[in-house]
């Protein structure tokens, strides 16, 4: 895969200047930074573009027709934060047509939104209905020349699921109120009808017949029948206890057809009596069909370990099920039956299947066989970057968000890309010896892969390890003798993180859960065999915290106890980027605060607040670099700063989004914007001198940086700070072309120029800290 470069001319550089603050922690962190004073400085920055190449994704999808019958499929594929959502609009073709198959007809980008789980096909009016995770709802019917855009009608709310009625009238599901809803296509009005599942935060799943709304929420997998004439609720039992979402719902043949996860069990109930007729095991998603033409069964997708893997029929009479012989390599999206014109090559009805990657699928029962379709029509967008980690082999390793293609990896000798396909969304990357581990969101699976062999999915690396414990995220991953430590976040609905020691050479796992009671654990760095941990008040999504406050702690694997804990800021939401320095001291960035600790006691040693200050569910995309330039580099805020650790004095280097720092083998600095790789390449920009140190011996000339800013000794010096403007240092600085730009501190003699507030002048004498623009000083305008 090729790469797309480009070499930024300048940038805008911001100094922050901090008070300093000694001892214990600081006070909670106020809502905005100190305003930073700019000034100019040559850039670095290389655009090394998309690591992943675009890929569709439509995690829903819908299946329906036109006036004329023709079957079509409807897709919202995902945006990123850079572009919105495209909803896209495909022809199903069978091969006797044309055999191009999911021929795109009609695309726009939605107004606004980025993700859409919402997507039904209304028959009644044949209009296709779509809401957006940030609560935009839309719709689009064959013929329109654009998307009607309905707003956002539960400001607050996103939309997770929509659904329509045997009427016609459309129903929805929202997070994180849990609300049920209603929208009348024929007025256009949409109606609150309350949180049917109490407690819960996502309205997850929708089937819906003449008189009732069945509606399955997470995170506790509840499942309740709304009455649509009365408003009246009747809870329904989940037989099966410890589950978090009742994820798909279909009706068909009087019997309600519930999935529920993580187990992936199928439940039959008999909507007479609400009664429990059977359960099926591994039922590994996603959507149950509708009765097919014969009324007589469903179809869905089994992967029982047992029975061959692949589609099967559920017979509506008997309660028993067996394969049709039809074993797409996907999970259905959508069903619908079709009947073929070319009744001799299909005849009877063709089974019609999405895949949320935008691909189709058909199976004719009768002939025993079906279509393929690609998604090469339909428009992609690239994935998001989810991390960035530093492998053995001296490449760079990305992942991205909800990733099917797979993981990149970046040779910075070569700036070549390659596509280890089938990794998943990793959310953690360290390193084993020769090995790079990875930690996959969902179900916190551990994988191993040897970078001295070729990349083998299912091989090399082999089978994942799963944490369990109700662990989901892994999020940082760091060797402590012949293991690895990896840090998690628990599923949807549950708090209480771990801390899981693995050997990846044997798979043994041992879970340490609730080190923080109801605290998720989101930062790892180890040293002398102890882990140092940081923590995230947050669990897993659709969850409030209990916490009040992010706590720093650290751990001894070898007995399993908490040696102690301590807050570094008091207040923050989470404590991530934890490193340690050259002298064993350990630092760490809690919201727009950088700190650091005595490893000993974990008492602070300094606390301020260095970046502006922001909080997010996680904050992974923080990160420190301590270089061996004497600074420390940091992403945090969404911007890539470089830090005086003396001073604690921030320059910005990189805005717009930057996060998940990481050095590269060639010692230049990774991070990501959105779906993009950026390189900061110190060889593009200025040498800069080392940070000022109080201990050491400068002579005349000697520069050093200090708050910001360079500063060259008039005389010899030691344990004088800069910024005395009659002291021994004076503050250079210049302009793009060159030009001196007039600073207190520095001595021009005469006939030297320097700018000042944009006008050039020129000495008149030896002067210093004398700033021009008196008339009767030492300065005169230029020429």
């Amino acid at each position: 895969m090729g790469t797309r470069r480009m070499v930024a001319a300048t940038i805008a550089a911001a100094v922050i200047g901090s008070t300093l603050m000694l001892g214990s922690p600081a006070l909670a962190a106020p809502e905005d930074a100190p305003a930073p004073e700019t000034t100019a400085r040559a850039g670095a920055e290389e655009d090394l573009g998309y690591p992943i190449d675009g890929k569709v994704l439509s995690p829903e999808s819908s299946l329906g027709t036109d006036a004329d019958g023709t079957p079509l499929a409807f897709w919202v594929t995902n945006g990123n934060a850079e572009v919105p959502a495209m909803f896209q609009v495909t022809e199903v073709l069978p091969d006797t047509a044309g055999g191009t198959g999911n021929k795109v007809i009609f695309k726009q980008r939605v107004p606004a939104g980025v993700n859409s789980w919402a997507n039904t096909f209304n028959a009644v009016d044949g209009t296709v209905y779509f809401g957006m995770t940030e609560g935009q709802l839309y719709s689009w019917k064959p013929g329109d020349q654009e998307i009607t855009d309905h707003g956002t009608p539960f400001p607050g709310q996103q939309i997770w699921r929509l659904a329509t009625a045997p009427d016609g009238m459309v129903y929805g599901g929202t997070y994180p109120g849990g609300r049920l809803f209603s929208l009348d296509p024929t007025t256009g009005q949409t109606a609150d009808l309350g949180q049917v599942n109490a407690g819960e935060t996502y309205l997850r799943s929708l089937a819906i017949d003449d008189d009732y709304v069945y509606a399955g929420s997470q995170p506790n997998a509840k499942l309740a029948r709304y009455d649509r004439h009365t408003g009246e609720v009747t809870d329904i039992p989940i037989p099966i206890a410890g589950q978090g979402t009742t994820y798909d719902m279909t009706l068909a043949g009087g019997y309600l057809f519930v999935r529920v996860e993580p187990i992936n069990t199928l439940i039959v109930y008999d909507t007479s009596d609400l009664s429990v007729v059977n359960t099926v095991p591994k039922v590994t998603g996603r959507v149950i069909s509708q009765a097919d033409p014969s009324g007589k069964s469903v179809w869905f997708r089994l992967n029982n370990g047992v029975d061959p893997v692949g589609i099967y029929r559920y017979d509506l009479e008997t309660h028993t099920y067996s394969p049709l012989g039809f074993n797409p390599n996907a999970f259905p999206g959508a069903w619908m039956w079709y009947e073929d014109p070319d009744q001799e090559t299909w005849p009877g009805m063709t089974a019609i299947m999405t895949y949320y990657n935008g691909r189709i699928y058909t199976w004719n029962e009768t002939k025993r066989k079906g279509l393929y379709f690609g998604e090469a029509d339909l428009e992609s967008t690239p994935n998001p970057i989810q991390t960035i980690g530093a492998g053995p082999d001296g490449g760079l390793y990305i992942s991205g968000f909800l990733s099917p293609p797979g993981m990149s990896r970046f040779d910075p000798a070569t700036d070549q890309y390659t596509l280890l396909p089938g990794a998943g969304q990793i959310e953690g990357i360290g390193t084993f010896g020769d090995s790079l581990v990875l930690g996959r969101y969902p179900k916190a699976d551990l994988l191993r892969y040897d970078t001295t062999q070729p990349w083998a999915n299912g091989t090399n690396p082999g089978a994942p390890v799963s944490i369990g414990d109700e662990q989901d995220r892994p999020h940082s991953l760091v060797r402590v003798g012949d293991r690895m430590a990896v840090s998690t976040v628990p599923v949807s609905g549950r708090l209480g993180g771990a801390i899981t020691l693995w050997d990846p050479a044997t798979g043994d796992t041992e879970v340490h859960r609730n080190l923080v009671p109801d605290q998720g654990v989101v930062s790892l760095a180890e040293r002398d065999g102890l882990i140092y941990a940081g923590t995230t008040i947050n669990g897993g999504y659709g969850t409030e915290p209990t916490a009040a406050e992010a706590e720093l702690f650290a751990f001894d694997p070898e007995s399993g106890d908490v040696v102690y804990r301590t807050v570094p800021v008091p207040g923050a939401v989470s404590v991530n980027a934890l490193t340690f320095d050259e002298d064993g001291v350990l630092w760490g960035i809690a919201d727009g605060y950088l700190f650091n600790v005595d490893p000993v006691d974990g008492s602070v040693i300094r606390s301020e607040q260095v970046f502006p200050h922001r909080t997010s569910m996680y904050a992974a995309d923080r990160s420190i670099v301590f270089r061996d330039d004497g600074y420390l580099y940091a992403t945090a805020s969404g911007s890539l700063w470089r830090v005086d650790p003396a001073s604690f004095t921030a320059e910005l280097l990189a805005a717009d989004g930057a996060g998940h720092l990481t050095e590269g083998s060639d010692g230049n600095l990774y991070y990501a914007r959105v779906a993009t790789l950026y390189r900061w390449n110190f060889a593009l920009g200025d040498v800069l001198p080392a940070p000022w140190d109080s201990g050491a011996v400068y002579d005349t000339g000697d520069e050093v940086r200090r708050a910001g800013s360079t500063w060259r000794a008039t005389w010899w010096t030691q344990n004088q700070e800069p910024g005395d403007p009659s002291g021994p240092w004076q503050e250079i600085a210049e302009t793009e072309d060159g030009t001196a730009l007039w600073t207190p501190s520095r001595i021009f003699v005469a006939g030297e120029t320097a700018v000042h507030e944009s006008v050039v002048y020129t000495a008149k004498w030896w002067t210093r800290n004398q700033m021009p623009g008196d008339p009767w000083g030492p300065w005169q305008p230029a020429g």
